[in-house]
């Protein structure tokens, strides 16, 4: 970029204080606007599953009891919150009693006053250009809630003020009132601005909209790198295979590495918060993860990003199975000058198969022979690859109803989450919708069955009809024949048309109850994987532009999420000037 300008970002104001008082350990305690926020930020998760999760109760009440200079920790029992709780009962209740006018009238001031802060915040000039930013409100204090088991779950979050907060703009762009920790010029960044969280210490940033040209631009690049491994995927192996032989240890390390990350579809490992969860990767494995069997199979147990649980078993080659037995035998806790966290851990400490290397060495490992080259293509590379088979597999046809076309891209959107391991806890609804279902798929069958019968009915009707006018005509004279010809003619015309309608309107319930098998057959089989990451990171959206094409289904518009339409607007332009998708009308597709 050559000019950067914007307002900064928009932080949220303190909420007005109740003045609340509560008991603290039989003793009154007037709260101060931080403490008070706290309370009612506690007191909205009464009736939740958060507050009977022991861990989450525990953080919440060390870091209030801080706030409140009390010492020890506060057990639940200690303190009375029933007065906030009271305070968000009350407003509740008052949101209750609105009525439509009312609740109309508060979403329409609600809206007004969002699009004048979007007015203010929502733009950046990025060369000359108008575009949007992906966000700009700071995300405000309130309790942290984590994913999965998340070991900091329920501690108190503090928010961002103006002096935490980066700003990135040019040199020919106007200071943005506030007093912010610093202004800097980064042209190759993509962040307007930029603070570093109080609880994990990890970065946040408010990006560019993905509807930017250089984003846009960026996210094809990254697709591009994963086609190009396509292309020499062959020679990498190669590399890596090659690495596993190596003489030197630390290389024989790094390409066993490669192989986990490429045979497992594995992050690598050392790409996380500080403080996260006792997650792991392929350079982060520990021994107890790694179960070697006489068959020669080996088992991977452990917990990945955001607590997610892998259980896998794969068939190694003898070499790969050596390096890993002689790196379980030499295991050894991490070297910390070559750490990023230097912080002692109670898990990272532990003995690791991989302790001195990192993502830096696999990636540097990888550019040796595909410059460029990082762990993460891999991940790229077979989930596009997995959804570009599924589909091929599916032999959709450009005839097939449309439901049919989305279930097929629906379960190649399932097969990339099932290879990068992206799953959800199923929704505690599921079992009422799936009675809903069953339901409805009766009330489906039982038209199918009335509209058949009426067939039938409209079907014998017409013979009965046909045979009482031949019958009738042998017995009638000339003059009388010519008369009931006509009159049956139009009677047998009517019953045509009985028929006609009953047989579409039978198609209809048979189309509507297909249709309806293949939702529940979606549901059933998605309910605990998270098809959203893979479509939005990992799976190259010209592989289903393309598929699209040719069975004519508009995948853009009718499988993909409004944001993500957004994010790949680059696809059909791209499309257009390679051709027909990914390839030239003359060339294979690489995926």
């Amino acid at each position: 970029m050559k000019q950067l300008v914007h307002n900064g970002v928009l932080v949220p104001e303190l909420p007005s204080p109740h003045g609340l008082v509560i008991m603290v350990r039989g003793e009154s305690v007037k709260l101060n606007p931080k403490q008070e926020e706290m309370a009612l930020a506690w007191a909205k998760k009464q009736g939740t599953p958060y507050v009977e999760d022991p861990v989450f109760v525990r953080n919440f009440l060390r870091d209030f009891s801080e706030a409140m200079g009390v010492t020890p920790a506060l057990s639940v029992e200690e303190v009375d919150f029933a007065p906030v709780v009271d305070v968000v009962l009350v407003e509740r209740e008052a949101k209750t009693r609105l009525t439509k006018e009312e609740r109309k009238a508060q979403a329409a001031a609600r809206k007004a006053q969002r699009e004048k802060l979007r007015e203010t915040y929502g733009h950046a000039t990025v060369d000359g250009e108008r575009v949007e930013l992906a966000n700009y409100t700071v995300e405000p204090s309130g309790i942290f809630m984590g994913r999965g088991k998340h070991p900091l779950r329920g501690q108190w979050k503090e928010g961002a003020t103006q002096r935490d907060i980066i700003l990135n703009l040019s040199p020919d762009a106007p200071r943005p009132p506030g007093d912010w920790q610093e202004i800097i010029w980064d042209p190759d960044a993509l962040w307007v601005a930029r603070w570093k969280d109080r609880l994990s210490g990890k970065m946040k940033y408010v990006w560019l909209s993905d509807t930017a040209p250089v984003k846009q631009e960026r996210e094809a690049q990254k697709f591009d790198k994963a086609a190009e491994l396509h292309a020499e995927l062959e020679w990498v192996r190669a590399h890596i295979e090659q690495g596993l032989r190596d003489p030197d240890p630390k290389r024989r390390m790094i390409a066993t590495a490669c192989y986990l990350i490429d045979a497992l579809c594995l992050r690598v490992g050392d790409e996380k918060d500080p403080d996260e969860a006792d997650t792991v990767g392929a350079t982060t494995l520990r021994p107890e993860h790694v179960t070697l069997h006489p068959d020669g199979v080996a088992e991977f147990k452990f917990y990945g990003k955001d607590f997610v649980r892998w259980h896998k078993k794969l068939e190694l080659p003898e070499v790969v199975r050596h390096n890993l037995a002689e790196l379980a035998r030499a295991a050894r806790p991490p070297n910390s000058a070559n750490r990023s966290n230097k912080k002692k851990h109670p898990t990272r400490d532990k003995p690791q198969l991989f302790p001195d290397i990192g993502s830096r060495d696999v990636n540097a490992y990888l550019s040796e022979i595909l410059p460029g080259l990082t762990a993460k293509v891999f991940r790229t590379h077979h989930a596009t690859e997995i959804v570009g088979s599924s589909l091929k597999a599916a032999n959709v046809k450009a005839s097939d109803p449309e439901y049919g076309k989305r279930k097929a891209a629906t379960l190649a959107n399932l097969e990339a989450a099932i290879l990068c391991n992206h799953t959800k806890t199923a929704s505690p609804n599921w079992p009422a919708r799936r009675e809903k279902f069953k339901e409805r798929q009766r009330k489906a069958e039982e038209r199918v069955q009335r509209y058949r019968l009426q067939v039938k009915e409209h079907t014998e009707a017409l013979k009965t009809l046909r045979q009482e006018a031949r019958e009738k005509k042998a017995s009638a004279s000339a003059a009388k024949r010519k008369r009931l010809k006509a009159s049956y003619e139009k009677k047998i015309g009517r019953a045509k048309r009985r028929i006609e309608t009953a047989k579409e309107r039978l198609q209809k319930a048979k189309d509507a109850g297909s249709k309806l098998q293949a939702q529940m057959a979606i549901a059933t089989q998605t309910r605990t994987w998270n098809l959203g990451t893979s479509l939005k990171s990992y799976i190259d959206p010209r592989v289903y532009y393309q598929w699209g094409q040719q069975v004519e289904y508009d995948v853009l518009e009718r499988f993909y999420p409004k944001k993500l339409r957004q994010k790949f607007a680059w696809v059909e332009e791209c499309s257009r000037d390679t051709g027909d998708g990914l390839e030239s009308k003359e060339k294979e597709p690489p995926f």
